[in-house]
C-alpha cells in the first residue's frame, strides 16, 4: 500500500485483518476474511529489474481468481514500473470488509481495490478516502432471476412481491441491485412509495423471519430449483453451471432492466508507481488474453458483450437501470437493516362512537379495520401481535380498553385456532362495539407499560394507534400528565415506540405528534382516512 513499498526483496508483513466489516456505517456489520489467491512472484529480482515493488490488490471474490491469474502473466513477463519489477499480491476481499479498512484502518488498506459494484467506490471517496479511479470496469455481469423455464417478470417489484430467495442485500451486491432496481424503476412503471413500500415491508420481513437464509449462490440456486425465483448475478449462474449445478435454471431480466455488476479498479492514495501498476493490470485485462480469463469465469466484458455459447441470458439485449446515487443506496440499505427486524405490535384500535361517522361513504371503523386487516398481510408467521379496543370505560372495573386478542406470533395457534384467525375474528367484532367517548390517554399509557413488562428485545416493540378524536374521558390523565409519565417510565434498553395515527379531521394531531415524540415514535394524521394504508406503509418505512 502507500508507503509500503520496497525498492529491494519483499518486505516482512504485518497486519491486523479486523473480523468485522460494515456495509453502512452503524447500521450493517457483515463477517469477511481476506483470503490470498495470488501472490508476488518468489524468484530472486532479475538483473534487468533495479529491485521489486510488491502491489496488495483486494478483488471481489468472484473475480478474484481472474486477477490473480492476470497477475502471474504480468508477472511472468516481468512488467516494470520506474525501473521495478511489478509482484501483484492479489487477496480475495469482500467489499464491505475493505470499505471498513478504508474508513478503521486506512493504513492497512490495500493498494489497488477491485470491488463488484462501483457504488462501493463512490461511497469510498465521499467518505473522505484518497481513491484514483483506474478504470471504470474491468468486467460486468447482470442481476437476473433464476429458475426453471423462467419467463422475464414485468418489473422488480414484482419479483419482491414474489416468493423469492436470494443473499442478505446488506452483504450481497447482486440482492441491493435487485431492491434499488424495485425503487428505481418506479419512473418508468408508475409505481408509487406505497406500492413499492407494500413490496418492500413484506420481503425484509420474511428475510428476516427466515430461519435458514441462503448463505451462498449455490444456495439460492437451489432454492429455485425447488420452484421460487431466485436472485443472482449471471455470472454467478454460469459458474455453477459450469460446474455441473443449476441445470435446470433458465436466467432472465425484468421488462424493466437491470442493472450491471462493474467491478471498477481504484488506486488508494493515488500513489503513481500503484496507479501505473493498476493501468498495467487494466491493460491486460482488456487484451485478448485477460478477455478469455474474464469469459472463462462467466464474466462479461466492461461493454456488455453477451457470453458466447448461449450462456447465461445469451444474446437477448435488455435494459439497463441506472445505478443509484450512494446516498440512495445508503438510505436503502438503511431501511432494510430496520425492516428485517422482527415486530412485536400492539394493536390499539379506537371504537368510540365517533367511529361510526361515515366519511366518503363508509363508516371510519370500516375503513380501520380494512387497513389493519391489510396490514397483518404484511407480516410473516414470526411477527407477534395483538389487538385492543378503547373507548370510555369500555373494561373491567371501568378501564378504558378491553384485549381482544392477546400478542402471540401469526404463525402459532391456540386451540387449535391460528393467531392470524384470532386477529381476524378480533377484527370483525370493532364495528359491533362502538359506543362512548374517547379514553385514549389512559389506553396509551397502559399499553406502552403493557409492552414494557413483556419485553421482546430481537424485535422492535411497538403500539400502533388508531384514533379519530381527541381525549374526552374527564376522569382520565391529562396530556401533559401522560407525556411526563412516559417519559420518566422510558427505559433506553427497552424502547417501545408509539405509531399515532389519526383518522379524519377531528383527531387530536397535537396530542398524537406528543405522545408518539416522547417515545421516539411517529405521528400521522390521515385527513382522508381512505389513506391509512399508504400511512401504515409510510410508518413501517420510517421505523
Amino acid at each position: 500500500m502507500s508507503g509500503r513499498h520496497s525498492a529491494s526483496a519483499e518486505r516482512p508483513r504485518s497486519r491486523a485483518v479486523p473480523v468485522l466489516g460494515v456495509l453502512v456505517a452503524a447500521v450493517v456489520i457483515a463477517v469477511g476474511a481476506f483470503t490470498v489467491v495470488g501472490n508476488a512472484a518468489k524468484e530472486p529480482v532479475a538483473a534487468e529489474c533495479g529491485g521489486r515493488v510488491t502491489v496488495e490488490v483486494a478483488a471481489a471474490p468472484e473475480i478474484a481468481p481472474v486477477v490473480a491469474e492476470a497477475a502471474r502473466d504480468l508477472e511472468t513477463g516481468k512488467t516494470e514500473v520506474d525501473g521495478l519489477c511489478v509482484a501483484y499480491e492479489v487477496e480475495s476481499s469482500s467489499p464491505e470488509l475493505v470499505a471498513q479498512v478504508l474508513s478503521a484502518e486506512p493504513e492497512n488498506a490495500p493498494d489497488l481495490w477491485i470491488p463488484d459494484f462501483s457504488v462501493w467506490v463512490t461511497r469510498a471517496e465521499r467518505s473522505g478516502t484518497d481513491l484514483t479511479r483506474v478504470t471504470e470496469s474491468l468486467a460486468s455481469t447482470p442481476v437476473v432471476v433464476a429458475g426453471p423455464d423462467a419467463a422475464a417478470p414485468a418489473s422488480w417489484q414484482e419479483v419482491g412481491m414474489s416468493t423469492v430467495a436470494y443473499l442478505d442485500p446488506l452483504t450481497s451486491s447482486a440482492s441491493t441491485v435487485a431492491l434499488l432496481s424495485a425503487f428505481g424503476e418506479a419512473a418508468t412503471t408508475g409505481a408509487s412509495r406505497t406500492d413499492t413500500g407494500a413490496m418492500m415491508v413484506p420481503l425484509a420481513q420474511r428475510y428476516g423471519g427466515q430461519p435458514d437464509k441462503p448463505e451462498t449462490p449455490q444456495e439460492v440456486a437451489e432454492a429455485a430449483e425447488q420452484g421460487t425465483l431466485g436472485v443472482l448475478t449471471e455470472q454467478q449462474l454460469v459458474k455453477l453451471q459450469d460446474g455441473g449445478k443449476a441445470t435446470a435454471l433458465d436466467a432472465a431480466v425484468p421488462k424493466s432492466g437491470t442493472m450491471l455488476l462493474d467491478y471498477p479498479l481504484a488506486a488508494v492514495f493515488a500513489e503513481e508507481s500503484v496507479v501505473e501498476a493498476g493501468r498495467r493490470l487494466a491493460t491486460f485485462l482488456s487484451g485478448p488474453t485477460g478477455t478469455e480469463l474474464i469469459a472463462a469465469e462467466g464474466f462479461r466484458d466492461a461493454s456488455g458483450t453477451p457470453l458466447s455459447g448461449g450462456r447465461g441470458l445469451g444474446p437477448e439485449p435488455y435494459d439497463i437501470v441506472p445505478s443509484p446515487k450512494a446516498d440512495t443506496v445508503s438510505g436503502a440499505l438503511r431501511q432494510w437493516a430496520m425492516l428485517t427486524v422482527p415486530s412485536r405490535i400492539l394493536a390499539v384500535v379506537d371504537v368510540s362512537g365517533s367511529m361510526d361517522f361515515v366519511d366518503s361513504g363508509t363508516p371510519r371503523i370500516s375503513l380501520a379495520v380494512a387497513a389493519a386487516a391489510g396490514a397483518l398481510e404484511l407480516f410473516p408467521d414470526n411477527a407477534e401481535i395483538g389487538v385492543w379496543a378503547f373507548s370510555e370505560k369500555l373494561g373491567a372495573g371501568g378501564r378504558d380498553y378491553t384485549s381482544l386478542a392477546p400478542i402471540r406470533k401469526l404463525g402459532s395457534s391456540s386451540g387449535g385456532v391460528s393467531q392470524r384467525d384470532v386477529l381476524g375474528a378480533a377484527l370483525r367484532k370493532l364495528p359491533q362495539m362502538t359506543d362512548g367517548g374517547t379514553g385514549l390517554y389512559d389506553t396509551t399509557l397502559a399499553a406502552i407499560r403493557t409492552l414494557q413488562e413483556d419485553y421482546e428485545a430481537r424485535a422492535v416493540n411497538s403500539v400502533i394507534l388508531l384514533t379519530d378524536g381527541e381525549n374526552d374521558d374527564p376522569g382520565s390523565l391529562s396530556l401533559n400528565e401522560l407525556v411526563s409519565t412516559v417519559e420518566r417510565e422510558k427505559d433506553p434498553a427497552r424502547p417501545i415506540q408509539v405509531i399515532a395515527i389519526g383518522m379524519g379531521p377531528d383527531a387530536d394531531a397535537q396530542a398524537l405528534r406528543r405522545i408518539a415524540a416522547a417515545t421516539g415514535g411517529r405521528s400521522y394524521v390521515a385527513r382522508d382516512p381512505q389513506d391509512i394504508a399508504e400511512v401504515f406503509i409510510d410508518a413501517m418505512l420510517s421505523r
